[in-house]
């Protein structure tokens, strides 16, 4: 019976001498056939053997697991080394074939998840990514389990024309999703260091005129119907009702003021912060007199309910998160545009007709352009954005009907 030894040693491989080794104590043994030069059989020290053939591939060792003993016999690992070590001695590496065939399969899930392990994205928007991916409702729930580059451009074409059909909003962020996707496999996958997503199909959708950027919503609240609006916000309860009053009068995202907390908000010295905001750039305002009295009056309820948020849910856990379809009812009824967003664009063209600076008007909604040079150089104070604040607000409150005194200027009507 053989001894079991760390060095390779030769011999003809049977199946009555490979039932009667023993596992090493520890690592592993290795014995070479004598009938088929390059095969193998190697043994842990859990008594698993696994036949193997080991050649050099262009300068490299290269070792190919077989598979194991039992159940393969001898017979079959000897007529499958001659296949595979022919194939080595013409400078192919099973090994490498394995990964590229692995890679070549990797499905759009796979690709998503990979994506999304790599980037830091909210949350949110990794929500946003699954349920484009993986939810019936959303895009690509059929072509998940497909390798991504099997997806062709006609095959995106079509997806896309059917999307434009149903919503062009999602038809162009499921593009954006897809194409990013592709372009992330491009630079994770390699095959001799050579990409093995070549191409972003996606790209054909730009190149053909069939993808077109949207327009940019331009709803906002014009200033004769800003009375109807808020009289509109006193059929809701008070949580909802002075949240789309803080949307309106901070130009604050809706999630943003949602989710503000009492521990970010400075009664005494007049100010709110957000810490989590689109651009990742905290945000620190100044509070114009009526938010602070408002937000001075929750806080005395803030302390009965025992909530952190400033709006906080029905059932005292987590904030409010159901302001969106109570900004469609406020809409309705004043007959004005019903999205939350149109809120922040009211804001901002009030600041603009008000003649704010434009770079303090970028303070104010924490507008951010990564090639504006200057805008990197100014710090503005949150002192200094005090006054334009107070002036938005007073513009807002007058033409509402809730202050008497403000000076009202007449807003030209936006670009459609």
């Amino acid at each position: 019976m053989p001894t079991s030894r760390t060095a390779p040693r030769r011999v003809r491989l049977t199946k009555a001498f490979l039932q009667s080794l023993a596992p090493p104590p520890k690592g592993r043994d290795y014995w070479h056939d004598t009938a088929v030069p390059g095969l193998l059989v190697q043994v842990t020290d859990k008594g698993t053997m696994s036949f193997a053939v080991q050649r050099r591939v262009n300068g490299r060792p290269v070792r190919v697991t077989l598979g194991r003993f039992p159940p393969m016999t001898v017979e079959s690992a000897r007529r499958l080394a001659h296949q595979q070590l022919s194939r080595m001695a013409e400078g192919i590496d099973p090994n490498a074939e394995k990964r590229e065939r692995k890679a070549r399969a990797i499905t759009v899930q796979e690709v998503l998840n990979d994506y999304l392990a790599a980037r830091n994205l909210k949350p949110k928007t990794q929500a946003l990514y699954r349920w484009l991916v993986e939810d019936p409702a959303g895009a690509f729930v059929d072509w998940k389990a497909r390798p991504l580059v099997t997806l062709t451009r006609d095959q995106i074409e079509r997806r896309h024309r059917q999307l434009v059909e149903r919503s062009p909003g999602v038809a162009e962020l499921a593009c954006n999703v897809l194409s990013a996707l592709f372009n992330f496999a491009r630079g994770k996958y390699e095959h001799n260091g050579r990409p093995l997503v070549e191409d972003n199909p996606v790209l054909r959708l730009s190149a053909t005129g069939a993808r077109r950027a949207l327009p940019r919503r331009q709803g906002y609240i014009p200033p004769a119907k800003l009375g109807a609006w808020w009289q509109a916000t006193e059929t809701l309860e008070s949580t909802p009702r002075d949240l789309l009053r803080l949307l309106l009068l901070t130009g604050l995202r809706k999630n943003e003021g949602a989710a503000l907390r009492w521990e970010h908000v400075d009664l005494i010295g007049g100010t709110l912060h957000v810490p989590e905001t689109k651009n990742r750039r905290p945000l620190t305002l100044p509070l114009s007199d009526w938010l602070r009295a408002m937000l001075t009056d929750r806080q005395a309820d803030a302390e009965r309910i025992g909530s952190p948020y400033v709006f906080p849910s029905t059932s005292g856990r987590g904030y409010f998160v159901t302001a969106l379809p109570c900004c469609h009812r406020v809409a309705e009824a004043a007959g004005v545009p019903r999205m939350a967003h149109d809120l922040r664009r009211t804001f901002i063209t009030i600041a603009e007709s008000l003649d704010v600076p434009t770079y303090t008007l970028k303070a104010l909604v924490n507008h951010h352009a990564g090639n504006d040079v200057t805008q990197g150089y100014l710090q503005i104070n949150v002192e200094r954005l005090r006054a334009p604040m107070q002036q938005v607000t007073d513009f807002i409150l007058k033409a509402a009907g809730v202050k008497t005194t403000a000076a009202l200027v007449e807003i030209p009507a936006r670009r459609r």
